[in-house]
């Protein structure tokens, strides 16, 4: 396998016999996945806030809405993450959640402290 610091990166990666994986498409799907998580992390931290969930409703709405984002997602690649990103489907699911988790508690307290406090 190549990694991304080879020369050459518009050549295809051989996956198997009929197979080839572009690495500039998989690094396009992935800066779209993410962009779609930030946004909707975005938004689901923004609800929680005016719903006034506090502490672990906080929380669970955040796991809950992280879940259903990352199926949204694993829906619309037809259940086929290491098609797109080449991760299977738990690492796809659960990989990167603290880092959206972030943004999540950011705006969660934000419209909260908006909405409930000021």
């Amino acid at each position: 396998r190549r990694g991304a610091m080879d020369d050459d990166d518009d050549e295809p990666e051989h996956r198997d016999e009929n197979e080839f994986v572009s690495d500039d498409a998989m690094m396009s799907n992935l800066n779209a996945i993410d962009i779609y998580r930030s946004y909707l992390t975005i938004f689901a931290g923004t609800a929680t806030g005016i719903l006034g969930a506090t502490g672990l409703g906080g929380l669970a709405l955040f796991l809950a809405s992280y879940l259903f984002i990352s199926l949204g997602i694993l829906g619309k690649m037809g259940l086929d993450s290491q098609g797109y990103v080449k991760e299977k489907v738990p690492y796809f699911l659960f990989g990167n959640i603290g880092r959206y988790g972030l943004s999540f508690v950011l705006f969660w307290t934000l419209s909260y402290a908006l909405v409930y406090i000021y």
